[in-house]
Formats: structure tokens, sequence, C-alpha cells
């Protein structure tokens, strides 16, 4: 499986990095997981939109899922393209997009793509691809997922505070995209530091750490050496335009 790192920036876009945004292929099947402000763009330097399988949105904050509306309008205006995408979202999310369109259940967005708030813990079969979400422990519905082909494993935790819930559910799997929005010490309960980021990797026994979502205000290098103090295994920072295999 292919992990291209699309955006990487928290809490908002900054100067060459989009918001999170993250694209994941394995033989036919090619799944866009998270699309906030900017993604849209640097999706379209990799893979022609009208070939997403599907979309999972982790959660409803602005800065993981409004480039789903860019995506819109470029498989309806531009692409005239007739296939419903699916659209995995946590429960209320489908509220929440009917806001975007002023109420209107009708609109042509929900003719463009299917959405799906499926169970915590629910197996979703995309192509080549496996999916099953689980609730993260966020401010609003949030979903880490667990993403599985050819019998390995990505972990990707969305905004998440340390969980014991998520922990399990990344258990055994190869590498985990984890977010480090805060710098050390911060006690805020739903996002993570880059340490209670790498002792969910080290909990889950994974291979490879990947941090993402820090933002401009936290000091990447900083955070980088507080993972390693904790995590033993591969650690990276995510960068746009970063590939990883998980093999």
């Amino acid at each position: 499986m292919r992990l291209d790192v699309l955006g990487s920036s928290g809490t908002a876009p900054a100067r060459g990095n989009p918001a999170s945004g993250y694209l994941l292929r394995h033989g036919t099947t090619t799944i866009w997981m998270d699309a906030g402000p900017g993604t849209y763009m640097a999706l379209l330097e990799v893979v022609d939109p009208a070939d997403v399988d599907a979309v999972l949105l982790s959660h409803m904050h602005a800065d993981h899922c409004t480039d789903l509306f860019a995506l819109f309008h470029g498989l309806k205006y531009i692409r005239a393209s007739e296939k419903a995408v699916p659209v995995v979202v946590p429960d209320g999310s489908i509220e929440r997009l009917q806001g975007f369109v002023q109420g209107d259940s009708d609109h042509a967005l929900f003719e463009a793509m299917t959405f799906h708030e499926p169970r915590p813990g629910e197996s979703i079969r995309f192509g080549d691809i496996t999916v099953k979400p689980q609730a993260a422990h966020h401010s609003v519905p949030a979903f880490a997922y667990r993403v599985e082909a050819a019998g390995q494993a990505l972990g990707y935790t969305g905004d998440t505070g340390a969980s014991e819930m998520v922990d399990e559910h990344f258990a055994g799997v190869h590498t985990v995209l984890a977010e480090a929005s805060l710098p050390a010490g911060d006690g805020y309960p739903f996002h993570m530091t880059a340490r209670q980021a790498a002792q969910l990797a080290v909990t889950a026994g994974v291979d490879r750490l990947i941090l993402t979502h820090i933002p401009e205000s936290v000091d990447s290098a900083e955070s980088m050496s507080e993972a390693a103090a904790v995590f033993p295994g591969q650690l990276s920072l995510a960068q746009p335009g970063d590939v990883y295999m998980i093999e």
C-alpha cells in the first residue's frame, strides 16, 4: 500500500504545506483520507480526481474536510462524472454537510457523493483496501482509521487525545500516522503531544511512526526529539510530497 502525503499542517494550511490530507493506493484502488484546505490542488498533481474510489473524513473540522467541496465541483462541473463517490464520515456529519448547502438535502452534492456514517469497528471494503473506523477522543465526533491491504495495515489517528480505544485499534499495524498538535507539556485533552503519539506507537507495537498535523506555532524539530526519546522504531515527520510504502 502506498501513502502519499498531500498536506500535513495542523489547524490551518501553511505556506507550502496544505492542511491534513493523504492518498492511499493499492492495486486498482485509490482512497483520499482527509480533505483539508489545499489538499485538492496537491491531489491534482498525483492522480485524476475521477480515479478516487472513496473519501475518508476523520471529522468535520474545517482543516480536515473543506476540500471535499473542491472535489465535488471538479467532478460535477469540470469532469461531468456520473460516478457517485462514497464518503465515510462520523456520526452527525451528514447534517453538518447539509449546513454547507443551506440545508438542501436535494443538492447535487448528495448525488455526486454517497455519505456513510458507519458504526465504530465496522469493516468497509473498497476494492483492494479494507477500512475500519474507531471513535477518536476529540471535541466533535471523530474517527481514527485502520486501513489494511495485502496483509499490511496503516493506522491514522485523525485528531484525537490520548485514548486506550485508539491504542487497541492500532495494535499490530505496520505504520501509525499520528497527530502531534501540542507542544510538550500541554494538557489539552483532545489533541496529542509528540510524546503521547510516540507512546501510542509503543503501546500498539508498530514499526514506524509518522508525526503529522503539527501547527506552525509548534517547533517540529522539538516534537521529533520528544517522540524519539520514547519511540525506538522508524520515526519521520510528514511533509507534502512524501511517499511511504506500507509493506
